[in-house]
């Protein structure tokens, strides 16, 4: 039924809990769970990372918060067997997730994310809900 799950992630706290919860339906289903991070393709306002930092610097820290959040995502698949790929995307986190959406048979994703972004998940996860092309499973 949910062979390929999915997982909308962004290295949040709150995200951790959007991956246990995949992880532990892909194990329970057999599934296997792609986890995907959009990193934005436009320029990030200097105060998202607390301070003025560089266009090369804002890059390498949502670079960073990329790997952090996949290498949790991993980790936790890996635990329990599940097999595990990751997909970077760039652009804006709702269409970015929507256009591959239909690949799969199960998203999952929370409904907080962190930084900047953390403002937009809500609203991110309903226009996942209204927009995606596959069923989808809001953790809060």
């Amino acid at each position: 039924m949910y062979g390929n799950i999915l997982l909308a992630v962004d290295g949040s706290e709150q995200n951790k809990d959007a991956v246990r919860q995949a992880v532990s339906l892909a194990e329970k289903l057999g599934s296997k769970i792609t986890a995907v991070y959009v990193m934005p393709n436009t320029d990030l306002k200097p105060n998202m990372f607390g301070g003025d930092v560089g266009a090369e610097e804002r890059q390498a820290i949502t670079e960073k918060s990329a790997k952090e959040a996949f290498d949790f995502a991993e980790a936790m698949a890996a635990s329990k067997g599940i097999g595990f790929e990751t997909k970077l995307l760039f652009g804006k986190p709702c269409e970015s997730i929507v256009a591959v959406s239909g690949d799969y048979d199960l998203l999952v994703c929370g409904t907080l994310g962190r930084s900047g972004l953390a403002k937009l998940m809500g609203s991110v996860s309903k226009s996942l809900v209204q927009y995606a092309k596959c069923s989808v499973l809001v953790i809060r």
